[in-house]
């Protein structure tokens, strides 16, 4: 790998995948809040699928986008581009954190395959759908928020073009909305049975502090109000029965179990 248009495969086998149908998933590197939305509906994807559909989790390092590229220019004739250490090694981690995720809930390994391109990131993803024959490919969007679509008219929108050019059904997944927030105590409950929802199976430990800090609404800053509101949204859960809690070395901690 190193070359726009290059692929590594990786947990499955190519020769494999030509006999079974396919769905194809971008990940971004950071994992984003669509891109982790959109692992949750592949998933959910796969669970209602038969057996043989596999889920190709595709991640782009990206060059800079050359407008003056068309679909007829010859692979020669693009700018070499040889990602840095750091990205490859990003690029592995954000597809094994992928994986995992998938994994957890409950999607087995033997249907989870990985791939790493170099390119631009909504022409490589067409590109893959193309050459493997992709039945549909699920994708990531941020909505329709005023910034959002500032951000479009300014530099474009990668799930906009692979749906100008995917030959193949195209599912856009908006992550839900985040609510005003009103009451931080519902706020901070919402956030700790959707982290309990994301991790099926695991065992869990909250603690005040760290749910105060990790859910905390975003550009807010974490001071005695959301302290003593994760408090009472621990204490709430636990009296629900949606947790337990223990006091360990002196400190109360809830668990899931």
């Amino acid at each position: 790998m190193g070359q726009p248009g290059d692929t590594r495969v990786r947990g499955g086998e190519a020769v494999e995948m030509d006999r079974n149908k396919r769905i194809l998933l971008g990940v971004d590197a950071s994992l984003s809040p669509p891109a982790q939305h959109a692992l949750r509906i592949a998933s959910e994807l796969l669970e209602q699928s038969s057996p043989d559909v596999r889920l190709v989790l595709l991640h782009v390092i990206a060059v800079p986008y050359n407008p003056l590229f068309s679909w007829g220019t010859s692979i020669g004739d693009i700018p070499r581009f040889s990602p840095a250490t750091q990205q490859r090694l990003q690029a592995e981690r954000v597809l094994w954190r992928a994986r995992r995720a998938l994994q957890q809930r409950g999607i087995a390994s033997e249907r989870i395959v990985w791939l790493q391109r170099v390119g631009t990131p909504a022409d490589e993803i067409v590109k893959a759908a193309m050459e493997l024959d992709v039945d549909r490919i699920v994708i990531g969007t941020r909505g329709n928020a005023l910034a959002q679509k500032i951000r479009r008219v300014l530099v474009g929108s990668i799930s906009h073009r692979v749906m100008r050019l995917a030959p193949c059904t195209v599912m856009l997944v908006v992550p839900p909305g985040e609510p005003r927030v009103r009451n931080l105590v519902a706020w901070y409950k919402e956030a700790v049975k959707r982290s309990l929802r994301e991790h099926p199976g695991s065992l869990v430990v909250f603690t005040t502090c760290e749910v105060a800090q990790r859910f905390a609404p975003p550009k807010r800053t974490v001071g005695s109000k959301e302290m003593e509101a994760a408090a009472s949204a621990l204490e709430q859960l636990a009296s629900d029965g949606h947790l337990c809690c223990h006091k360990v070395k002196g400190e109360l901690c809830y668990l899931n179990d």
